[in-house]
């Protein structure tokens, strides 16, 4: 599988590899090897929170006040009255 890299990666690899004497590849597997044994063995891996429906569709209905705010009209006052409701508690 072929691995994407921007121009300044690849130069890089290429200037790493040309002051070893190695293929691009051999530099980058060797990087890569170095890092992965720096990597403490069974730290567990960091998961996205799961939202509830209900957390979901709060935070659909924000984003889409934030997206419905125009941005122009704010300039004359309080730009976060739309996040909260005639009570002062958050929508």
């Amino acid at each position: 599988m072929p691995i994407k890299a921007n121009a300044e990666i690849e130069a890089m690899a290429n200037q790493l590899a040309a002051l070893r004497g190695q293929s691009v590849e051999d530099v980058v597997a060797a990087a890569l090897r170095a890092e992965l044994a720096r990597e403490p063995a069974g730290r567990p891996v960091a998961r996205p929170a799961k939202l509830a429906s209900s957390q979901r569709a709060k935070v659909t209905r924000i984003l889409e006040m934030v997206r419905a705010a125009d941005p122009a009209s704010a300039d004359a006052g309080d730009r976060t009255t739309f996040l909260y409701d005639e009570h002062g508690l958050p929508r």
